[in-house]
């Protein structure tokens, strides 16, 4: 006959195998004996692998039967869990040797009329229970738990948060709660915080409760894919390698803020498909992110019918100025949260506690007041107290009753002064084998595997696990918890203390030296268990490492945690992983010193550069040129200038050619020419953008463009990209630069890099507006806009928003150029000169177009003031644009000697490269400027000029303006035929615009509308 399990709960059912009956919520579902059997012995052992030949030995006992009466029953009993065994939820087939029972199953600790069936439990006092199911004195915190969730199932939102001193049963009383909604087939989402991460690793308990939820994972998949992509990269074993790599992909520019409103959208979506409970245990030990998710999902004002529970202790949050804190108090003082504090047990709670376990009112009213007196009520010190008496046998059993083997009055004297002398005494009354596992399991942390704590071979394993299981059946400290498979193969029992107290206790017991061999020997298995998976667990295997004292393996994983953080894009967390690598460097050996902390310092300022953080990049990368200098380490010297010379550009510019000037004086001394002819390349490249057009820089960055054609870094590639684009958009070589450009947006998203796609994007979608390619500009920057809002990207949205402006302004909708300006312009824009000039161009040109000339020139102004304070002027890939629209108000306010000194710059500027569709705009400026002041022969000269240009080049921009000038000097002269036709060509390139627009009707209007004014200007 099958072994009985105490009562038990998986999903919505209720397993009470003493009185045979299996319970949906308050449903009883019938079963046949067998079937019924096999379901105790199977939930008995949740998580294992149960052969046929053990379940056939089990339920038919010495009985000589084929294996289709096993096939009979488990057809039987999955018709009863209603269990399609192609997507299991409860029992699933290993094939051709057993079963698995998958469900997370817990022990029921029924409380009164918490019982399905109405009935109270029969008692089971005494020590071979673990986990005694008499629970007193929680009567009203139970009945506030139940009154916000029914708040919850009303489509309220509720944040609780549980508080109290470790041992005074938090924990005991949300299970309580959550035993007394499972009858009601409530899913519920568990988390636990952990010490040994702290605030470093992001969003911890939030990816173990999805992880936890095996059983579901279609239906969570499914909600996660719809609503929280990001997510769905935390959750990689359960997605295909090619799914995985699509799906980073999709997810490419994601942040921390994307994140926090994918996991709130997810919890809102899984509750309107019905009630959800989401527990958070040990808020004290939260990463960060974690306590934004409780923050962000608090002041949410959709209707979801969930109810979120959290526990701290509060004085761990006090001590250690933990942010729960902070949160709970903030969310508190606006209404959007309660708090439950749990207290101690009354004298006469302890005294019903004991009347419960043993049934016996003698024992209850002599042991009640020494117990409680030596407790003062504290439930994880009555409790552990009783446990010892017993074990003691100073409380006996004899013939299914209970007595006192001792005088009550003499109890004071021999119980233990505290909780802590107490769990010691209990310790050492173990066996030897029986303490080192526990020790060793101590160090693992609350929970841990059994593999952990033994040698790779397989008998030892069993040992283990065998210890573990007689103690959690005795109630001796632990629990068990299903069960761990390693990457390799390896399965073994999972166990967790049944207190962190136990844990901490017996962990503190520890000498240093000790502790660190054991986390040492306990790092070096987990390593093995995961083969080449082990970065997975990065963040677990430096703590032991760095606990162990193996200060270089610590520094690889957290290195790899500091990347597993970014792909959670969480930077903040990456880069306290990189802190703490750096702060064990000074432990390495003298000669590996400055290189690892080299690798380091750069990585951190990638990091931070990632999370928006430049001023804190700049810092890290110059402390990085440091250390390469005193290591006479040139290579890493000069490639942290040139990160540096890249990074200032969007910050200080003078900085940026001072960092470009210092690689390349450096750069001489180089024996690598790849690398040489990058940093000559680059250097080049800052000039021109920064110091306007020379051939010899040109002529440099074409070379290394060649040089490096046959590179396969990726990180040379997308340099390569960046001087391609960059020189031929300069020289009006849109198609060029449109094909270096897409290249290099699919080699940042390869890498992960957001701002270089974006700088992309945006030189992208000017070359494609200048080629007249509106409809694609438009899908494109739509797209990348898309990205930047999901991912809080305000530095990209920005640069799409302007890229669209400019579409609207060459469209002729100037208000609608102007009203993307204005969505644009905050402080944040000022910080990016490159954004700052093309934003305050791009009004200036809003306001030309609608003839407020007052405005254009304040915007001219503000851009010379900002060009006089910062010492530098503007990039050339904006500079021609800028010089175009101040010549333009020259010549429209009627200052024809203004205009032409600006269009002599425009020219000056234009010619080199050349920028062809600038130059052909000067020759027409300067053909306006001439017919202002009658010189029509000049005119002539000029505008015979710009139509050579256009003629010669695809330069929609500048063509039809340029013909329409034409056409309006030749009508000035009385040749209407010559100006019909010029007339006609514009018009052709207006139309080839509107149809580029595609479906946009409001932009086609506009161009139609604004064309024959804008002629004739």
């Amino acid at each position: 006959m099958a072994e009985k399990p105490r009562n038990l709960i998986f999903g919505p059912f209720r397993l009470e195998p003493a009185n045979a009956q299996l319970w949906r919520g308050s449903e009883r579902i019938t079963l046949a004996p067998k079937p019924f059997d096999v379901l105790c012995h199977l939930a008995a052992r949740a998580g294992n692998l149960v052969t046929k030949d053990e379940l056939l030995e089990a339920i038919w006992p010495n009985l000589h039967i084929s294996e289709s009466s096993l096939s009979v029953a488990m057809n039987a009993l999955r018709g009863a869990l209603q269990d399609d065994p192609k997507t299991p939820q409860f029992i699933e087939t290993v094939t051709r040797r057993g079963y698995r029972f998958i469900a997370p199953v817990s022990v029921a600790q029924p409380h009164g009329a918490g019982w399905q069936n109405g009935e109270s439990p029969p008692a089971r006092p005494g020590a071979e229970s673990p986990q005694p199911n008499f629970f007193v004195g929680r009567e009203s915190p139970i009945e506030e738990l139940e009154r916000l969730f029914e708040r919850s199932l009303a489509g309220k939102r509720q944040l609780v948060f549980v508080t109290g001193e470790a041992g005074i049963g938090k924990t005991t009383l949300v299970q309580m709660f959550l035993e007394r909604v499972a009858g009601r087939g409530i899913p519920v989402l568990l988390g636990r915080c952990v010490e040994h991460f702290g605030t470093d690793e992001a969003f911890h308990p939030l990816v173990e409760a999805l992880q936890e939820r095996r059983a579901d994972v279609p239906l969570l998949m499914q909600m996660l894919r719809e609503y929280a992509p990001t997510w769905m990269v935390q959750l990689p074993g359960l997605l295909e390698e090619d799914e995985l790599a699509e799906l980073r992909k999709e997810v490419f520019g994601a942040s921390r803020e994307r994140m926090l409103r994918e996991f709130c959208d997810f919890l809102e979506a899984l509750a309107s498909r019905g009630p959800l409970v989401f527990v958070v245990e040990d808020l004290h030990w939260s990463d960060f992110a974690t306590l934004d998710v409780l923050s962000r999902f608090a002041r949410g004002t959709r209707n979801a019918s969930l109810l979120i529970i959290a526990t701290y202790r509060p004085s761990d949050v006090r001590i250690e100025n933990h942010p729960t804190w902070k949160l709970r108090l903030d969310l508190q003082r606006h209404g959007l949260c309660a708090e439950l504090p749990v207290q101690r047990l009354s004298q006469s709670e302890a005294e019903e506690y004991l009347r419960l376990r043993f049934a016996d009112e003698r024992i209850a009213r002599e042991l009640g007041p020494p117990l409680f007196a030596r407790s003062e009520g504290q439930p994880l010190f009555l409790v552990s107290l009783v446990d010892d008496l017993i074990t003691r046998r100073s409380i006996v059993e004899d013939d299914g009753r209970w007595r006192l083997a001792f005088r009550a009055e003499d109890a004071q004297s021999c119980l233990p002064v505290g909780l802590r002398e107490m769990i010691e005494a209990q310790i050492d009354r173990l066996g030897e084998e029986e303490q080192r596992v526990l020790e060793t399991a101590s160090v693992d942390g609350v929970e841990f595997s059994a593999a952990m704590l033994a040698g790779p071979a397989s008998e030892e394993i069993c040992r283990v696990e065998q210890i573990c299981e007689i103690l959690a059946r005795r109630g001796m400290m632990l629990r068990a918890a299903g069960a761990a498979e390693w990457p390799n193969g390896t399965i073994a029992g999972r166990y967790s203390f049944l207190h962190g107290l136990y844990q901490q206790i017996l962990y503190q017991r520890l000498a240093p030296g000790q502790r660190a061999q054991l986390h040492r020997c306990l790092a070096e298995r987990l390593e093995q268990g995961y083969g080449d998976k082990a970065t997975d667990i990065a963040a677990v295997l430096a703590c032991h490492f760095e606990q162990g004292r193996e200060f270089p393996k610590a520094i690889n994983y957290l290195r790899a945690a500091a990347t597993n953080s970014s792909q959670r894009f969480s930077n903040g967390e990456a880069a306290a992983y990189l802190r703490r690598a750096l702060n064990l460097v000074n432990r390495l050996p003298a000669d590996e010193r400055l290189a690892e902390k080299i690798n380091l310092l750069r990585r951190l300022a990638w990091v931070k550069r990632s999370g928006g953080d430049f001023t804190g990049s700049i810092k890290e990368l110059e402390a990085m040129v440091s250390c390469a200098a005193e290591a006479s380490d040139l290579r890493s010297e000069i490639n942290g200038l040139l990160d540096l010379s890249r990074f200032c550009l969007y910050s200080d510019r003078l900085q940026s050619l001072q960092f470009a000037e210092r690689a390349l004086a450096k750069s001489q001394d180089l024996e690598d020419d790849v690398l040489k002819a990058l940093v000559q390349g680059s250097s080049a490249n800052i000039n021109l953008m920064l110091r306007g057009w020379r051939d010899e820089d040109a002529d440099l960055c074409r070379e290394v463009v060649k040089t490096t054609a046959d590179a396969v870094d990726p990180w040379i590639l997308l340099r390569r990209r960046s001087l391609d684009t960059v020189t031929n958009y300069l020289r009006s070589n849109y198609c060029e630069s449109c094909a270096a450009a897409r290249d290099g947006m699919t080699l940042a998203q390869a890498l992960g890099d957001q701002y270089y796609f974006i700088l992309f994007n945006t030189i992208f979608g000017f070359a494609l507006l200048h080629l007249g390619e509106w409809r694609e500009l438009r899908q494109m920057v739509l797209a990348a806009l898309e990205m930047t809002k999901k991912n809080a990207n305000t530095q990209g949205s920005v640069l799409c928003h302007l890229t669209l402006g400019w579409l609207h302004a060459e469209a002729l909708d100037f208000e609608g150029a102007k009203n993307y300006c204005a969505e644009v312009f905050d402080p944040d824009v000022v910080t990016n000169p490159f954004a700052y000039y093309i934003g305050r161009n791009l009004m200036a040109k809003a306001c030309l177009g609608l003839r407020d000339y007052a405005g254009a020139l304040a915007q001219f102004e503000e851009m010379q003031r900002r060009v006089e304070a910062d010492g530098i002027g503007m990039d050339s890939t904006i500079y021609p644009h800028f010089q175009s629209n101040l010549c333009q108000y020259w010549l429209e306010i009627g200052d024809l000697a203004r205009a032409q000194e600006e269009a002599a710059r425009l020219y000056e500027i234009s010619v080199v490269p050349p920028e062809r569709t600038y130059l052909a705009l000067t020759h027409r400026l300067l053909a306006k400027i001439a017919m202002a002041a009658k010189k029509f022969d000049e005119a002539r000269a000029h505008v015979l000029r710009a139509v050579a240009i256009v003629e010669q080049a695809d330069l929609p921009l500048a063509a039809w303006r340029v013909y329409a000038t034409a056409a309006s000097l030749h009508e000035d002269a009385g040749e209407p035929a010559q100006a019909a036709a010029l007339r006609h060509l514009s018009r052709q390139i207006i139309d080839r615009l509107c149809e580029s627009l595609g479906e946009d009707k409001h932009l086609r209007e506009k161009l139609l509308a604004g064309y024959c004014a804008e002629a004739l200007r």
